[in-house]
């Protein structure tokens, strides 16, 4: 810079002589010239001495980490620099003193003044623009601004994931996530959810997303252990994973986004991040709440003169007098006895405890978070029961002091304990309502009453169901930067989910008039993986462009073991616990050994934030398949176009604040098939021969088979008006998944009914998605931020060959939803018999009805509001589907006049020959019951809507005033109310149009009050 100001000074000297010699022959305005060059002579000797450099950093404000990119630009002159990957930025020629303009995008633009005789470096601190567009996103292996990505990915929050009391994360996407379905499979603690990302692509294997925690793979599928003698169906992985020490979850849904995870991500991505450390003081988090829950959705039953007279009624319509064997609740049981069975096995209250504590903190090399969790949720039943889990997360990171070498250590370890009864107790709600008491005095089981022996639901009371889980989560990410833009990085995982059941029935629990054996059934089940990726990454910025490489490979293997030891004969109910005391004993074990490998790669480019470009491929290798075909490549492209950046649209358009336009194409492959079926299959032979066991084939092996494929397409377009206080998302995409590995039908003589193939057949899953959002801006210190979003989706079956001959010609039809039925069509009620009619009875030719079962369209509302030191939120979930009515989960069971309970509609009946009416005449037996079941079981009567609007969640929080706070040595205090599942509109037949049918228990309805305090 100094041979610049010194070339500039010798070659004004040379002008001035040159201007002088010439001097008389020129005009006047020469010496004005001259004397303009004299000053600027005076000003660059000066300068000389005065320039020099300037270094700093930019940094953010929020957490301090370092802002590469940022563009720092010297007031009223032409100096400018760029921030490195650090943050660090040097600016040359800068003078003695003046001001710094920094910006960056998603941050606000900072102006910093300096004198460079007081300080050599400077730090500056950006603050976060409020505006989603730059939330940074967690993708496959990177993250990204939402402004920048080609992906289509959704974002759900740490502050929203806290505002609900729920123990699985993934209830909190629910009404959250367009294009993602969140079914709860019942309300029982520990339940699992059903999840499903842009509908369903395979029509025999799994369609179920790839779930990472912090890059590690997690199981979503049910902990059952070789049974399921729990009220849950099983223990979800899921529960124990503590909601509060997540920071993010984000939802992968395009080829674009998920195509870097090969088969894996062909279904979709759940990335669930967790929280980390931050540079500071120490920080102390602390937060209580306690409630309850309840089930609200109840079913109007008949009463017990109602139920009686159904009855009576049933066995005059049939011709037959009533006896003590076949109608003991008419000739033996209390006729004047009613119990409610709803209130009495469902109608209890759950009581929910949460603790959580958390310390975090660190200094710029090192920051640490260490987490704490107590959960326990009582249970609606009779008696006793809980599920509770303690949780306990450590996080570590560490950065070498020249920037180069950075390494984080997470740990997650959690035991869980579930208590509850051996059987969903909804069942049993149907219950004659004058059936007798089920206890007696002291306590014990009554298995007879008046002179009849009935069966006792309550036997649980007597038994000992336990599930208890052991979690250990852990993971390590390492990175060396040895220039600028390289990096390697090394990331692996280790996860060990140990499920230990016992079931035990003693003789006090069963029925002394039949078989009263007493049992013992122990069950574990041990799922370990382990995962390494070892990674390179590279960026280079050039002029307006971004160039940044990733190259990596993944090494993964899944390890399932499972043991069921059965026990009988025991001489005491005291000793049925000890397994020497049996006099029978039987177990089972079995072993799946899962190994996946690939190698991956992705380039982006970026010109000017503007036109985006990324390519990502996979090679993977599954060992679900056979030699010849574990391998396969996959890969997508992802475009986007900023044009809102254009200087046409900024100049004319000056409300349209941003506009994107995306499109993506992708191929990825699906391997959640069963393990081991390019194989032969043997089972063991029950009755040993001649001392021997024996062993029979149970599958045939097909070792042809290979992964089936996705193919997916999209477009997406987001929008931003009003300086971007609205924001419109829509993306419509196209899934087609071919190559379908299902069962095919072989001929009898073979000896098996079928094998599994690839075939023909062609499954599509097209859409669109809708996300409008408000960021309005107040004067006053009110805020709100309400958004909608909104899923109108489509499966069908294109193409299948043959499909009239093959095993599925009587469940799939071309051109439908793969979620199907084929049906009789009901025609009412006939006047003259009063029996259920139907366009033809033959099956399956007249089935003819086709019912979809697959949500049509789905979506949320949601608000935030704020004002001052109150907040306020809640999100509405609405669904759009038919479904089965309780008739066919209760109906199933029992024909109106049978002996159970009844929906009180059914005394809409017919009665005599004329009647117009909705029911058949009561029945228990003959041509009556024959109608009556292909009513339940092959008609179209059974399906109804379905469509609920649900309060799905429910948050208010008062924060005490600074000063006040302080008085008790916090920084924050807060008091707040949660409540989930607090209200459904809807008009289906049953007790829920989320779980359906009527013998499972409901979501409950959770209200809590919590304290939270910050020290």
């Amino acid at each position: 810079m100094k041979k610049l100001f010194r070339f500039g000074r010798e070659a004004f000297a040379l002008t001035k002589r040159l201007f002088l010699i010439g001097r008389l022959g020129r005009p006047p305005q020469g010496y004005v010239l001259l004397l303009l060059l004299s000053i600027l002579q005076q000003a660059l000797w000066a300068q000389e001495g005065n320039l020099q450099e300037l270094r700093g950093r930019v940094l953010s404000a929020i957490d301090d980490s370092p802002l590469a990119g940022a563009t720092i630009k010297v007031q009223s002159q032409r100096i400018s620099a760029v921030a490195d990957d650090a943050g660090y930025f040097t600016l040359y020629g800068v003078p003695a003193a003046g001001k710094l303009i920094v910006s960056r995008t998603g941050f606000e633009t900072a102006e910093q003044s300096f004198f460079l005789q007081n300080a050599a470096e400077l730090t500056i601190r950006l603050q976060l623009v409020d505006n989603s567009l730059d939330d940074v996103q967690v993708i496959g292996y990177g993250n990204v601004s939402k402004r920048l990505n080609t992906g289509s990915v959704v974002t759900v929050k740490a502050a929203d994931i806290a505002k609900q009391p729920v123990t699985n994360p993934l209830a909190t996407l629910a009404g959250q996530v367009p294009g993602m379905t969140v079914t709860q499979s019942n309300g029982n603690a520990g339940s699992g959810f059903a999840i499903q990302i842009r509908g369903q692509n395979s029509i025999a294997q799994g369609s179920a997303p790839l779930i990472l925690v912090d890059g590690v793979p997690f199981p979503n599928n049910q902990l059952a252990s070789g049974m399921t003698a729990l009220a849950n169906r099983g223990q979800s992985p899921l529960n124990n994973i503590n909601p509060l020490d997540i920071e993010s979850i984000e939802v992968l849904k395009d080829a674009d986004a998920t195509a870097i995870y090969g088969s894996r991500g062909a279904n979709g991505v759940v990335l669930i991040t967790t929280k980390k450390g931050q540079q500071g003081a120490i920080k102390a988090d602390a937060q209580v709440y306690q409630g309850f829950g309840q089930v609200t959705r109840r079913m109007e039953l008949l009463n017990t003169e109602q139920y009686l007279e159904m009855r009576r009624e049933a066995f005059a319509n049939d011709g037959i007098v009533p006896t003590a064997i076949n109608a003991p609740d008419l000739m033996l049981w209390d006729n004047e006895r009613y119990t409610d069975w709803q209130d009495y096995l469902i109608g209890g209250t759950a009581q929910f405890t949460n603790a959580n504590v958390s310390l975090s903190g660190g200094n710029e090399h090192t920051q640490f978070l260490l987490s704490s969790n107590y959960h326990r949720q009582g249970a609606v039943y009779p008696g006793n029961y809980f599920n509770s889990r303690i949780t306990g997360m450590m996080n570590i990171a560490h950065q070498s002091s020249d920037k180069r070498f950075s390494v984080q250590l997470t740990g997650n370890y959690s035991l869980d304990n579930n208590a509850l009864p051996g059987s969903d107790l909804t069942s049993d709600i149907i219950l004659s309502p004058n059936y007798p008491a089920l206890l007696d005095d002291q306590g014990n089981l009554l298995w007879q009453a008046h002179g009849s022996t009935f069966t006792n639901p309550l036997t649980y009371l007597k038994r000992k169901t336990t599930g208890v889980t052991d979690n250990l989560l852990a993971n390590i990410n390492m990175q060396y930067r040895p220039f600028k833009g390289f990096t390697a990085r090394l990331t692996g995982g280790y996860n060990l989910i140990h499920f230990d059941q016992i079931n035990t029935a003693p003789r006090a629990s069963l029925d002394p008039n039949g078989n009263n054996n007493a049992y013992a059934r122990y069950s574990n089940s041990a799922k370990k993986s382990w995962i390494i990726e070892p990674q390179l990454a590279y960026s280079l910025a050039h002029g307006k462009g971004k160039l940044e490489l990733l190259l990596g490979g993944t090494i993964q293997r899944d390890i399932d073991n499972m043991q069921l030891i059965e026990a009988t004969g025991f001489s005491s109910d005291a000793l049925i616990e000890a397994l020497a005391f049996a006099n029978t004993i039987t177990g089972q074990s079995g072993q799946v050994d899962y190994r996946y490998q690939a190698l991956f790669s992705r380039i982006n480019y970026n010109y000017a934030d503007r036109y985006l470009v990324n390519i990502t491929g996979r090679r993977d290798g599954s060992s679900r398949f056979g030699d010849d075909k574990r391998m396969a490549n996959f890969g997508a492209l992802g475009l986007a176009w900023i044009f809102s950046e254009e200087a046409l649209l900024k100049d004319h358009l000056s409300w349209l604040s941003f506009g994107k336009l995306r499109a993506s194409y992708g191929v990825t492959g699906n391997d959640q098939i069963g393990d081991y079926q390019y194989l032969d299959n043997y089972n063991a032979v029950s009755t040993p021969y001649q001392g021997e066991i024996g062993y029979i084939p149970s599958r045939l092996f097909n070792g042809d088979y290979s992964w089936e494929r996705n193919i997916k397409r999209e477009l997406g377009l987001e929008l931003g008006f009003l300086n971007n206080s609205i924001q419109l998302t829509t993306n419509w995409f196209q899934n087609r998944s071919d190559s379908q590995l299902v069962n095919y039908t072989l001929p009898s003589q073979v000896g098996f009914n079928s094998v599994l193939r690839n075939y023909g057949a062609l499954v599509e899953n097209r859409g669109w998605e809708f996300v409008l959002a408000f960021a309005p801006k107040f004067k006053t210190a009110f805020t709100w931020h309400p958004s909608v979003n909104l899923t109108l989706a489509r499966n069908r079956l294109l193409d299948f060959p043959n499909l009239a001959s093959s095993s599925y010609a009587n469940t799939l039809v071309i051109g439908q939803p793969l979620n199907i039925r084929r049906l009789f069509a009901f025609r009412g009620v006939d006047p003259a018999t009063g029996l259920y009619t139907f366009d033809g009875t033959n099956f399956p030719a007249d089935l003819t009805e086709l019912a979809d079962l697959t949500p049509r369209y789905f979506g949320g509302i949601n608000n935030d509001f704020s004002y001052k030191n109150w907040q306020w939120s809640f999100l509405l979930q609405v669904v759009k589907q038919d479904a089965y009515n309780y008739f066919e989960s209760i109906g199933a069971r029992r024909a109106p006049g049978t002996m159970r309970n009844q929906p009180a509609e059914v005394l809409n009946r017919w009665q005599q020959a004329g009647d117009i009416s909705d029911f058949q005449r009561f029945t228990t037996t003959g041509t009556a019951m024959t109608a009556y079941n292909n009513y339940v079981t092959y008609s179209n009567a059974m399906i109804s809507d379905a469509s609920f609007l649900r309060l799905k969640n429910l948050y208010v929080a008062y924060s005490f005033p600074e000063r006040l706070a302080k008085t008790v040595g916090c920084k924050l205090l807060k008091l707040y109310f949660q409540g989930q599942n607090l209200w459904t509109l809807t008009n289906y037949k049953g007790l829920d149009p989320e779980t359906l049918g009527s013998v499972t228990l409901p979501p409950l309805a959770v209200y809590t009050v919590g304290i939270q305090l910050n020290l």
